[in-house]
């Protein structure tokens, strides 16, 4: 008996020893995927903090376009005068699609439910501004733009009602463009600047 208790004793702590390597291995397995998931994440959210940053400083710029073409023309013709409605060429597709893409919610739900949940109506919203400057640059491009010169007024000096649509286009692109920076910088950007302390 006394012969079979230190082998037994052995086998023991042979058996614990084996048992503290695999789970240790297993543990250091699991912290690297852990790292690396980390590092994935914090690598795309600060790409998509980056887009979202460069989406938000376009969008001002063509804000300024917008309010600027509306008071010129209103105050063009509040003084008397007949502008004519002129083409803006408003163009950021690339950051556009981009954002667009991070907005998806699937990708989000997978990396973070809680920012997905933040961000829902994003994907939405840049699609409608998208949506808004193709349709004004379609009309700009169908009714604007011509070889022959264009009537925009009637005798009596008013605009054509044909031609209502550009400052309505205008108005209602400005609103959308409002609603989606007001997301950006409110809701967006705010949740994945947290977000990325959280991983980093």
């Amino acid at each position: 008996m006394s012969k079979k208790k230190p082998a037994i004793l052995k086998f023991i702590a042979e058996l614990l020893i084996v048992f503290i390597g695999v789970y240790g291995a297993f543990e250091l397995n699991r912290y690297q995927q852990a790292e690396r998931e980390d590092k994935i994440r914090e690598r795309y959210f600060n790409s998509f903090m980056s887009e979202l940053v460069k989406l938000s400083a376009d969008i001002r710029g063509v804000q300024k376009e917008i309010d600027k073409a509306i008071l010129d023309f209103e105050s063009n013709l509040a003084d008397g005068d007949q502008p004519n409605p002129k083409p803006l060429n408003i163009y950021f597709q690339a950051p556009m699609l981009i954002t667009k893409a991070g907005f998806n919610e699937d990708v989000f739900t997978q990396l973070d439910p809680g920012l997905a949940a933040s961000l829902g109506g994003g994907y939405d919203n840049v699609q409608i501004v998208s949506q808004n400057i193709s349709d004004f640059n379609d009309m700009c491009n169908r009714q604007l733009i011509s070889n022959q010169p264009i009537q925009f007024y009637n005798r009596n000096g008013s605009l054509k009602p044909e031609f209502n649509w550009y400052l309505e286009g205008l108005k209602r692109l400005q609103r959308y463009m409002n609603n989606l920076s007001n997301m950006i910088n409110g809701g967006a950007i705010p949740a994945t600047e947290e977000l990325i302390e959280g991983v980093s």
